[in-house]
């Protein structure tokens, strides 16, 4: 997904792009290698580093298709210098760029240079860049920047790069999992001791966790079962199923069954999922996102779809559970269910003290509005 650019493969990069002339008259200034400087300190940026980190990013998007602005924002005299231009032709590619996030990871000073010049940043550069045929592609690179000048002022320009993403498309897509169900759509109907909560299935995105689901439901191993684990703000959970001799009994395929994870389905207030114990072990336990809130950190490292990060932070969820968790169906009726579950007084295992409330039973109806 991403990709280490290491110190030799930049600079190997770079050479090659010299011709004998370019050599001979860039050999005296394209000389410095930013990479074997040694530091002498390392601090926090303060409100005016951030910022003018901040603007340089903003420049190079800007700029990124102006040769004669964009090269005051490359230091000239770093051994990196053609590999950096050529990391800029990669921006002009896009039609748009969004700047989403530009700071400075790492500000040090570093001995051998004066007090106006010693300063460098490693920034993380944030991104979304959209394409000709309007894909957003979202890319997080690490850019290393110098500043240089004077007691006049001075400026921050590039040096080379760090890390460079491949990037991941974040492109919108259709949220049908919180569309109400069609007329004639076969639903679920489970009643619980709290109330009914309904929900649709998605068997044509995960195939074989609803199969399992409708398997041992329509069994009736499901009826009288306890959510187990109940959790407040985060989720309900189920399917804790033990045979006559005591052992958890398997799924209808007799064994655990591989993930089932796609781009359509997310782990969204009332997402209905599988509980598992790591990769390809689904079974029989499942459980009910209830969490009304995100968690911002997720979002920002997950690179979801524009859409359905903008959904999340309107309904809430858990994105971090997205790629881990087969997502197979979505309550669209009796949340207020969900809550009352989530809302008893648990131990330190998340299991219901007293009178935990149980699934009496689970039923798949024809949807007639």
């Amino acid at each position: 997904m991403k990709k280490l650019v290491s110190f030799l493969v930049v600079a190997s990069m770079a050479i090659p792009l010299f011709s004998p002339v370019a050599v001979q008259q860039a050999a005296a200034s394209t000389a410095h290698n930013y990479r074997t400087e040694v530091q002498t300190h390392q601090f926090r940026p303060h409100g005016g580093d951030k910022q003018e980190v901040a603007d340089f990013a903003q420049a190079l998007v800007k700029h990124r298709a102006n040769p004669v602005e964009l090269d005051k924002l490359l230091a000239k005299d770093s051994l990196n210098y053609y590999a950096m231009q050529e990391y800029v032709k990669t921006l002009a590619q896009f039609q748009k760029i969004e700047v989403v996030e530009a700071v400075p990871q790492k500000l040090y000073t570093v001995e051998k240079e004066d007090a106006y010049n010693s300063y460098r940043s490693i920034v993380k550069f944030k991104y979304i860049g959209y394409t000709a045929d309007n894909k957003a592609i979202e890319k997080t690179d690490l850019i290393g920047l110098v500043k240089r000048g004077n007691k006049d002022g001075a400026v921050w320009q590039a040096w080379g790069m760090v890390w460079q993403d491949t990037g991941i498309d974040v492109s919108n897509v259709k949220l049908f999992q919180l569309e109400k169900p069609r007329k004639g759509e076969e639903i679920v109907v489970m009643t619980t001791d709290a109330g009914v909560i309904k929900l649709r299935l998605f068997p044509d995105k995960a195939p074989k966790a609803v199969e399992n689901f409708k398997g041992l439901a329509k069994k009736g191993v499901y009826n009288n079962m306890i959510f187990h684990r109940v959790i407040n703000d985060f989720m309900i959970q189920a399917g804790e199923l033990t045979g006559p001799d005591g052992k958890e009994l398997p799924s209808i395929y007799g064994k655990d069954f591989a993930d089932e994870f796609n781009r359509d389905l997310f782990n969204f207030r009332g997402a209905l999922s599988m509980g598992n114990a790591g990769p390809n072990t689904n079974s029989t336990h499942f459980y009910i996102v209830q969490s009304p809130n995100v968690d911002q950190e997720y979002l920002d490292l997950s690179a979801l779809p524009l859409n359905a990060e903008a959904k999340y932070k309107e309904i809430g969820g858990r994105a971090y559970l997205d790629n881990r968790h087969t997502v197979f169906g979505q309550v669209f009726e009796g949340m207020e269910v969900v809550d009352k579950i989530a809302a008893q007084k648990t131990d330190e295992n998340a299991k219901p003290l007293k009178n935990p409330i149980k699934v009496k039973k689970i039923e798949f109806v024809i949807y007639n509005p």
